[in-house]
């Protein structure tokens, strides 16, 4: 009797498959985003492809043909990043928002492990932070029961959960709401 050795190799080439996600990315994206994320990408195709040929043609070039190739391309890339301003400007700014957010929260996170650290040592500091989570609770459970027309702002006060620093803050100036 003859045995076969099944091997677990992929029937589709890794590249294939990266190339109909990127398709599929495009084609579906396209619709909703409008022509020119497409056009952009076209673009940075076609530049690509430019410095390739750009690149065999300038082995045997002169200096001075150099500096006009240079010229050229530098002209070229600031007519893109004019006509892509927008796209720029905007793509910065949510690069911008991230990177703050996280900052934000790193420093959220080391502000409650400080407080964390100075509530073990300090039993005031404890017993003020147990009584802010009792009222805390006591408070949930009361708007849970009978809910109270409240204004937005509470509201949205009300259902943000603040750091152990703005906990501490609240109970010492004796805002417990």
């Amino acid at each position: 009797m003859t045995a076969f050795v099944n091997a677990n190799h992929p029937t589709i080439h890794p590249g294939v498959e990266r190339a109909e996600v990127l398709l599929n990315m495009v084609n579906g994206n396209s619709r909703r985003a409008g022509t020119r994320h497409v056009i952009a990408f076209l673009l940075v195709a076609a530049v690509s492809s430019a410095l390739v040929v750009a690149e065999a043609l300038v082995t045997n070039w002169d200096e001075g043909s150099l500096l006009v190739a240079w010229a050229v391309l530098c002209a070229a890339l600031f007519a893109g990043a004019a006509l892509y301003a927008d796209l720029l400007v905007a793509g910065v700014k949510r690069v911008g928002e991230v990177l703050s957010a996280g900052a934000e929260a790193r420093a959220a996170a080391r502000a409650d492990a400080l407080f964390l650290a100075s509530a073990e040592s300090d039993p005031r500091i404890m017993a003020d932070l147990r009584a802010a989570i009792a009222r805390s609770k006591a408070e949930q459970e009361l708007t849970e029961v009978a809910p109270a027309p409240v204004r937005k702002s509470t509201l949205t006060a009300m259902h943000e959960t603040p750091s152990l620093y703005v906990a501490l803050a609240r109970v010492q100036s004796g805002h417990f709401h």
